[in-house]
């Protein structure tokens, strides 16, 4: 499980800080291109590996889909 938190929103990108497990302090950083589905690792939490970064990205691309970019969100995986 993760936490999403918005950082920004724009025509071309959208930006989310995710925190890992039970994280409050220490972050990553994902973007996604609105328009070409482009994901990228802005920064890695690398204790945990890229593994929560692509599951942050794709509910970025769940969120571009649907058009709504809440400020905090969540991701929960078994």
């Amino acid at each position: 499980m993760e936490k999403l938190e918005l950082l920004e929103v724009n025509e071309d990108k959208a930006v989310y800080k995710y925190f890992p497990e039970t994280e409050t302090e220490k972050f990553g950083i994902v973007s996604v291109n609105r328009k070409t589905g482009e994901r990228k690792i802005e920064k890695l939490f690398e204790e945990y590996g890229n593994r929560y970064a692509f599951h942050a990205c794709n509910e970025l691309e769940r969120y571009i889909s649907k058009g709504n970019f809440p400020v905090n969100g969540g991701v929960a995986w078994y």
